[in-house]
């Protein structure tokens, strides 16, 4: 028998406390009596008013064994063994003799990266890790709507005046915690400080709003925060990538765009607003602008090529002509691509074959919560496909995926799933 040990939680409860007991409960049936390594824990938001999130963690602690390391956050849905859900809370607990698991935590990151990426780098730079495979799971807060003078949170406004106006303003409230995520920035400075270790990383978020998010750090609610764990074992690891996308052969040329690369303002001399709609045929209109804008948007992404590898851009926000990337946006030639649900499952099924040969027995990963809407039914294709694996499995809907590997190099994706198999 493997002394690798690892269960999964579920709750559908709608209280959090209670939410919170059942999701430990379940999560620790399968470890025998053993004490988790460490316990990964992700909710859905409605949370936030059943109870709030510190009785979800309190519900968990009310039977987590006592100085268990635990980091998690909010998502926008989830995938286990039990099915696909987008709504409730769901936990993994790991048991593993040979392992040791350390706890980092950096605070701020929308208004200082690098500060919170040395605050990580400190804490889990205290001691040296006992084994050789060393792989980093990261957790870092997405991107927040400003909170706006007079319009409050929106996500569309169609003045040009208004739009130009409030693009001066998005500095400011970056220290204010709103704004971008800055976590392809925090990839890359996790890189530099850890280049021999693999990082996989996912954004929290809420139900798609993108109105508030927070990370879980043992007894602790946070936000505007990177919570990591340190694995350290003699465990062998496989990593794969997958993506959907695929180009529709249309390119757009960047002719203005601000100093930090994440507001492009025009297309080959025109509003970049303008061009896009035009281009795509899209109608935007700024009543429930939220959801209809990233809904239409996630369907054609646009994106720059790093090396080989394509770079999704996703559009945030909408200020007048325009367009606000949550990612920088590194060339001044995007292209337009379409999600191909054949390719994503095509690529799924390479992978599953994958760990299927490896006997893998746990798989952690991230998707993006754009699948939740593009793949539609193949969601749970995708679901049937991960069980043949006959590995435990947990899989958080988050707003961002980022990978490292010392072979590839660091890179933040939308559109994508990365997995993590042991």
């Amino acid at each position: 028998m493997s002394e690798l040990k690892a269960s999964v939680g579920l709750s559908r409860k709608w209280d959090a406390r209670e939410a919170g007991r059942e999701v430990a409960e379940t999560a620790l049936e399968k470890l025998e009596g053993e004490k988790p390594k460490f316990f990964l824990l992700f909710s859905t938001i409605h949370y936030e008013k059943y109870g709030g999130f510190q009785e979800l963690l309190n519900g968990v602690w009310e039977v987590l064994p006592e100085g268990t390391p635990l980091i998690g956050g909010t998502v926008a849905g989830f995938m286990n063994n039990y099915g696909c859900f987008a709504r409730g809370a769901t936990g993994l607990a790991v048991y593993y003799p040979r392992m040791d698991v350390a706890v980092g935590v950096g605070n701020d990151t929308k208004k200082d990266p690098k500060g919170a990426v040395e605050s990580v780098y400190r804490k889990l730079n205290e001691k040296s890790p006992p084994y050789n495979n060393n792989l980093m799971i990261e957790i870092v807060a997405t991107a927040v709507i400003p909170k706006l003078p007079r319009v409050g949170q929106k996500n569309v406004i169609l003045s040009k005046k208004m739009g130009d106006t409030f693009v001066k303003l998005l500095p400011a409230v970056a220290k204010l915690g709103y704004g971008f995520d800055r976590a392809d920035e925090i990839i890359e400075l996790l890189a530099q400080r850890f280049p021999d270790r693999v990082i996989i990383g996912g954004c929290t978020m809420d139900d798609n709003k993108f109105l508030g998010n927070y990370q879980f750090v043992n007894r602790d609610i946070v936000e505007n925060s990177l919570v990591m764990f340190n694995i350290s074992s003699d465990l062998k690891k496989t990593v794969h990538t997958v993506t959907s996308y695929v180009l529709r052969g249309e390119r757009f040329t960047i002719t203005k765009i601000s100093t930090d690369r994440h507001v492009v303002k025009e297309f080959d001399g025109e509003g970049a607003r303008t061009a896009l709609i035009k281009k795509l045929n899209l109608r935007i209109e700024e009543k429930e602008a939220v959801y209809s804008l990233y809904k239409n948007i996630y369907y054609y992404p646009l994106a720059y090529h790093k090396g080989e590898i394509l770079h999704p851009c996703m559009i945030g926000l909408i200020y007048g002509e325009n367009l606000i990337f949550g990612n920088r946006v590194e060339s001044n030639e995007l292209d337009l691509l379409a999600v191909s649900v054949d390719k994503a499952i095509e690529q799924i099924e390479e992978v599953v074959q994958n760990m299927k040969n490896k006997q893998v027995q746990l798989i952690y990963g991230v998707a993006c919560e754009t699948y939740i809407e593009t793949l539609g039914s193949n969601i749970y294709k995708m679901y049937e496909l991960l069980k043949e694996t006959g590995a435990v499995f947990i899989l958080p809907f988050v707003a961002g995926e980022s990978i490292y590997t010392p072979e590839k190099g660091a890179h933040h994706l939308y559109e994508s799933i990365h997995l993590l198999g042991f």
